[in-house]
């Protein structure tokens, strides 16, 4: 069995880390004033992995399923389609050896995952911390001013 590479080794490929992390994913305009602004106010926020238009910002094991009540109780409900969505990592069993061959080209990314910010802040966010809430709130603001037009929130 393989050892996923740790979240945020910048020498890691950002792809392999989004398969083995839970995550949230929104467009890539509004993600990057988020980390604007969080890296202005000094907020952890994990490691954050570009994919074509989008950006995830990867959370620990089990966080993503919980996401979108917390979204709701922040007052960003599924109602206001901000563009977020959590998803949770993919947990495929392997048979015994299988990780000695290479995957089949069809399952791979079309798009190469790139790095916008490699372990950025310490380790990925899970629900003890209230920095995930922080987190959370952040970007589902950035998204809601990308759809109205707004600038970044300073």
């Amino acid at each position: 069995m393989t050892v996923p590479p740790l979240v945020g080794d910048p020498a890691a490929p950002a792809g392999a880390a989004l398969l083995g992390s839970d995550r949230v994913e929104l467009p890539l305009p509004p993600a990057l004033a988020a980390l604007g602004r969080l890296d202005r106010l000094g907020l952890p926020y994990g490691a954050v992995a570009g994919l074509g238009g989008s950006a995830a910002f990867l959370l620990a094991p089990g966080t993503a399923e919980l996401v979108p009540g917390l979204l709701c109780w922040l007052g960003w409900g599924e109602e206001l389609r901000l563009g977020l969505r959590a998803v949770r990592a993919a947990r495929v069993p392997q048979p015994r050896g299988a990780e000695s061959f290479p995957p089949h080209p069809e399952r791979r990314p079309r798009r190469p995952a790139v790095w916008l910010r490699a372990g950025a802040g310490g380790p990925a966010l899970n629900l003890g911390s209230p920095d995930l809430l922080r987190l959370l709130d952040c970007l589902a603001d950035a998204c809601a001013r990308d759809l109205m037009g707004l600038a970044p929130a300073p």
